[in-house]
């Protein structure tokens, strides 16, 4: 198993809720980690992530458009290797 493919190290994951406006993307990317509560808003404050999960907590906090979620380990660069690597996609296209 190669670098690139081997589980990321675990995460903190942390909300800004005075920024969520209730678009649903992390829900929709990673729902098993970003429930909603009733209003459709993100229903996480803080959360630790397993390594097992890390890449579906960056997923999903990437996929909110008002940048409310803050992932807490490695830089954006990481994440943005690994998926590249796993997709064999030129930095440029991600």
């Amino acid at each position: 198993m190669s670098a690139d493919e081997a589980s990321p190290p675990p995460v903190k994951v942390k909300v800004h809720p005075g920024l969520c406006e209730g678009w649903g993307e992390c829900h929709r990317s990673s729902p098993l980690l970003y429930p909603l509560d009733a209003e459709g808003k993100i229903d996480v404050h803080v959360m630790d992530v397993p390594s097992e999960h890390a890449d579906d907590a960056w997923r999903g906090a990437v996929a909110c458009p008002n940048q409310a979620i803050t992932i807490i380990g490695p830089p954006e660069d990481f994440w943005y290797d690994r998926l590249r690597h796993r997709h064999d996609y030129p930095r440029e296209q991600i």
